[in-house]
């Protein structure tokens, strides 16, 4: 996982808000430039997003004057979208991952507009790891998650995640229903915890911070 947050560990400002506010109003520290380019210096060779990130962006859309940094080593965008929600508009690079009984409308739409997917899983989300083994089968071997905390949650609770790259940005947030970098289900037992081993941390951008962990 590769993303950026303010220090209390929220992605937006507030529910349905795009994070890129941060950027336009110059306020971010750079981190999310700086989180752009470590996925070139982690190697990933892919980018995963959830779809409601992508929903959020729709209808929130935010323009920068100045674009970010993008990344030159993924081959491509992959998005996961179980309930085959999305009407794409720009599939230059996209792979989209979604279930075996998604409906037959949006399967239509993928083929129509030439997008490249692939289905895994008939439950109530999609097989995280069966997705991955598939990604794995097509090429990809080190994948980058970019969020957000619906996404980032269901790959911490399922043990997924090998290694988490966080740019920390001088912001402070708060808010009970902010978005936070992972969002899932409680805990119900400490031996539950992920814990994780200290790689590298240096300070970057205009007061931002890089933590780099293993997960033990």
């Amino acid at each position: 996982m590769n993303i950026f947050s303010s220090v209390d560990g929220k992605i937006t400002t507030a529910p349905d808000r795009n994070v890129a506010e941060w950027t336009a109003a110059g306020i971010d520290g750079e981190a999310h430039d700086i989180a752009n380019r470590l996925y070139d210096e982690l190697d990933c060779d892919g980018l995963i997003s959830g779809s409601e990130t992508l929903m959020v962006f729709g209808e929130h859309w935010i323009e920068l004057k100045q674009g970010l940094y993008e990344p030159q080593k993924s081959k491509a965008y992959i998005v996961f979208d179980g309930r085959g929600r999305i009407n794409w508009q720009q599939t230059e690079g996209l792979l989209v991952v979604t279930k075996e009984n998604v409906s037959n409308e949006y399967i239509q739409q993928l083929v129509a507009k030439g997008i490249t997917y692939i289905k895994a899983g008939k439950g109530r989300n999609i097989d995280l790891e069966l997705a991955l083994r598939k990604l794995y089968d097509l090429g990809f071997k080190k994948l980058g998650l970019s969020g957000g905390g619906g996404i980032n949650g269901a790959f911490l609770r399922q043990g997924l995640i090998d290694e988490i790259s966080l740019v920390i940005a001088p912001l402070a947030v708060g808010g009970r229903k902010t978005p936070g970098v992972f969002d899932c289900e409680e805990l119900q037992s400490l031996d539950d915890v992920a814990e994780l081993e200290l790689l590298h941390t240096k300070p970057v951008g205009k007061g931002s911070v890089w933590v780099h962990y293993k997960v033990k």
